[in-house]
């Protein structure tokens, strides 16, 4: 996590876009794997994990919503 820019997001901005958001996965083809790379501020992590305890939920879970709700 080298290079991080100023204009990272705010700890709490993904907290609107995340409200409500439901999750739907699918099984993946296990012959296929991708890999992705974020960079993320560690203000903004530190807010997400603080967002998955306060929500009961695994930190993975509530960082993929933030990056689906980014994308």
């Amino acid at each position: 996590m080298s290079d991080l820019h100023d204009h990272d997001h705010e700890p709490d901005a993904f907290d609107a876009q995340l409200a409500g958001v439901a999750v739907h996965v699918e099984a993946g083809n296990p012959g296929i794997e991708v890999t992705v790379t974020v960079p993320v501020a560690a203000a903004t992590l530190t807010a997400l994990s603080e967002r998955a305890q306060r929500e009961g939920r695994d930190v993975e879970a509530v960082i993929a919503d933030a990056l689906r709700a980014a994308a």
